[in-house]
């Protein structure tokens, strides 16, 4: 039994009985129609799957809400469109309900509260109306270009807990007004339900750095919608000016806790403190940001003794919408945050959803010693100081063993530290240890997972080739903080690299919407889109803009110049290749496209092969010796030599050592080099590589395989294989 996030909708006929006592025969008839003709095309055209018709209904899964409410949308607009020219008697209306949420499949079919909950969710809308969880509103409210009303929450049959509810409105339903009995005043606010540290605090430092340029002014359509605001940078007024770091996390949460508030859109801590130390009118910061409202305040420690400052303005006038002084000791800390955001929200007016807690968040602490720890920990730079950043997040964790947040960031640390000697020796581990470390790191931040480990399981999941799974962590990374662009982004390559490039655009987009500020990783996924899109002169325009100092892994500018590379080569300007693959060279040695493939794993034949013919025009070679592309085994040949075999031979580049490979039917395999490589892992094929994930690392190697037309299986030498590193391995299969 197989269980996955999915996003559900479900449609269903308004008033099919009524209309099949009149015309059985018609209905059922105009019905089909709407299906073949709609429906059917809709749901291919946005990525779905029709599960199954229900008589008057239809069951359809999508990949993410993004899909599912366009196709949504597209379909209530079409079905319009239609019965404009049908007799009042032979209209079909349909309600939409669209939930995300597990599913469990069987035989093709899927069932569960995700089902469940989307299905009740439809009766609740309008005829030809879409309703929607809070669940899916979290994934949506600001990457599209519509609106909603909050319904406030609903009992749902057979689900424990109420059911956050919106009406989208869209040009075919909001001059409608809606029915009687779903209106309602909103009741004084429920207790507050501020979750600290469940959302990802990913730091600036991890992939774009600190923001270099003011943002440009942002789109309002989003802040007219809705309640809006940047939490700008609280000042430190402690007299030890190195505590520092306590402001800036009462920053990040409080940015972070009022993007979870429903129906209040707020800007990402980046973007917020790129204002830091400038004196600009707050009609100056909301009208660049594209917000409302702005936050702003300050924080004082004397010992144990901490007093919080804060107060709201409206961008537009300047006027103090509510201000205020919280006073407490640092074991009070939890609840004085918990004081702060139940007032902004109750000056803003919105309605609040009930739930845990501030310190009984996933992710979070309840212990104020380690959250102190950890505040300091994500104020270091995890490039230049990692030991020290390691350090303090490994106190914070001795201090709670549960602090899931605290796990996350330290695997953070140690994945973007990876495979640079001197960051490697910082934090006591070697590079044959790192991705062991990474893995168990990983493990502990699953018990109390947060946004940081999602988001960084995407990228792990990237570079094990596993794009289903990377978009499914990057989903649940963005519903636990709608306000962070790194999630967002992090969806964005997910989508870009799986071949969906317009829903790629669509999650950059909604990066730029919480943080306007251009980053150079940014300009990067631009050109990423946009090569695997065919838009050659678009992609190096893109990737000219990202300024290679501003991405601070050497995988990311590889990454860069791997596309820079073979853009230039496609559009024949080969004086920008050249110059391209020069800098490559300082970084990559003699770069090939086997290792473009390996940095950039696109998983459309037709990117990987863009890809290949651009390197080649622009004078890459496809691996690091040359061998027959006659040669060349596929996929099925690979797995008829390797799987259920025995391979014995010799390693012959980088150094000559004996080699050794036995493979079950099932992939699982045990590979030695000599002394140098001992390693049991699991291998798929794919395309026309060869796949494998060893136990102790976190990335998939993926070979090539050639047969050699002088070897014998005598000789041990009748296959060759190459890794992207440039090894070499001479061998045949043993009988």
């Amino acid at each position: 039994m197989e269980r996955h996030l999915a996003a559900v909708m479900v449609a269903d006929v308004v008033g099919y009985g009524r209309l099949s006592q009149a015309d059985e025969e018609g209905t059922r008839t105009r019905f089909g129609a709407l299906l073949q003709a709609i429906f059917e095309p809709k749901i291919a055209e946005h990525h779905g799957r029709l599960v199954k018709t229900m008589g008057d209904g239809l069951l359809v899964e999508f990949p993410s809400v993004v899909n599912a409410l366009r196709c949504a949308v597209d379909v209530q607009r079409a079905i319009a469109e239609h019965n404009l020219d049908q007799p009042a008697g032979q209209k079909l209306e349909f309600r939409i309900g669209i939930n995300l949420g597990d599913v469990i499949v069987e035989n093709g079919d899927i069932h569960g509260d995700g089902v469940n909950i989307a299905a009740r969710l439809q009766t609740l809308a309008a005829p030809g109306g879409i309703v929607i969880s809070g669940a899916a509103y979290d994934q949506v409210k600001n990457r599209l270009e519509i609106g909603y009303e909050n319904l406030g929450e609903r009992r749902v049959k057979n689900v424990l807990e109420p059911v956050r509810v919106y009406s989208v409105l869209t040009e075919i339903n909001r001059s409608r007004p809606l029915p009687q009995a779903w209106r309602r005043q909103w009741p004084a606010l429920a207790a507050i339900a501020i979750i600290l540290l469940a959302a990802g605090l990913f730091g600036w430092q991890r992939i774009n750095g600190p923001p270099a340029r003011p943002p440009a002014a942002a789109s309002r359509t989003i802040a007219e919608l809705k309640p809006s605001l940047v939490v700008l940078p609280f000042d430190n007024l402690s007299d030890d000016k190195q505590q520092g770091y306590l402001a800036d996390g009462i920053t990040e949460d409080l940015t972070t806790e009022l993007a979870r508030v429903p129906g209040l859109f707020v800007i990402s801590r980046n973007a917020a403190f790129s204002y830091r130390g400038k004196n600009l009118a707050p009609s100056k910061i909301t009208e660049e940001l594209g917000v409302k409202y702005l936050l702003e305040g300050s924080i004082r420690r004397n010992g144990d003794d901490v007093r919080i400052n804060a107060q709201l303005i409206d961008g537009k006038t300047g006027g103090h919408l509510w201000a205020n002084r919280f006073d407490g000791s640092w074991s009070q800390v939890f609840s004085l945050q918990d004081k702060v955001l139940d007032q902004i929200v109750s000056a803003l007016k919105l309605q609040l959803i009930s739930g845990p807690k501030i310190a009984e968040a996933p992710g979070g602490t309840d212990v104020p010693a380690a959250y102190d720890l950890y505040l300091k920990g994500y104020g270091t730079d995890y490039g230049k100081d990692p030991g020290k950043a390691a350090s303090l997040f490994r106190e914070a964790i001795t201090l709670d063993p549960n602090f899931g947040q605290a796990w996350a960031e330290l695997a953070w640390i140690y994945w973007m530290n990876k495979g640079i000697k001197a960051k490697e020796a910082a934090l006591g581990v070697s590079d044959e240890e790192m991705g062991s470390k990474i893995k168990e790191l990983m493990k502990e931040a699953a018990k109390n997972p947060s946004s940081s480990y999602y988001q960084l399981m995407a990228d792990l999941n990237l570079w094990q080739r596993r794009s289903g799974d990377a978009i499914t962590s990057a989903a649940r990374a963005i519903a636990l903080n709608p306000s962070d662009q790194y999630g967002q982004e992090e969806m964005s390559i997910a989508l870009a690299l799986s071949g969906r490039t317009a829903e790629a655009a669509d999650y950059l987009k909604a990066a730029e919407r919480v943080d306007p500020t251009p980053t150079a990783y940014r300009y990067l996924l631009e050109g990423v889109i946009a090569f695997a899109e065919g838009r050659m002169d678009d992609a190096v325009a893109a990737l000219d803009k990202a300024d290679p100092q501003e991405l601070t892994t050497d995988h990311i500018r590889k990454q860069r110049l791997y596309l820079l590379v073979a853009a230039n080569g496609l559009l024949g300007r080969m004086e920008g290749a050249a110059q391209a693959r020069k800098e490559l060279e300082q970084l990559a040695g003699n770069p090939t496209a086997h290792q473009a493939m390996h940095n950039l794993p696109f998983e459309q034949k037709a990117d990987m092969d863009r890809m290949r013919e651009g390197l080649s025009k622009a004078g890459v070679p496809r691996f690091a010796v040359s061998l027959g592309e006659e040669d060349r085994l596929n996929g099925e040949q690979i797995r008829s030599l390797v799987f259920g075999h025995t391979l014995r031979g010799k390693q012959v580049a980088p150094a000559e050592e004996p080699y050794f490979r036995e493979t079950a039917l099932d992939g699982r395999a045990m590979t030695t080099i000599g002394s140098s490589f001992s390693e049991t892992g699991m291998s798929t094929v794919q395309g026309d590589m060869l796949c494998t994930l060893w136990d102790s690392d976190v990335e998939v190697t993926c070979l090539a395989f050639f047969r050699n037309p002088g070897g014998t299986a005598e000789q041990q030498d009748a296959f060759v294989l190459l890794a992207p590193s440039g090894s070499l391995v001479k061998f045949s299969q043993e009988k």
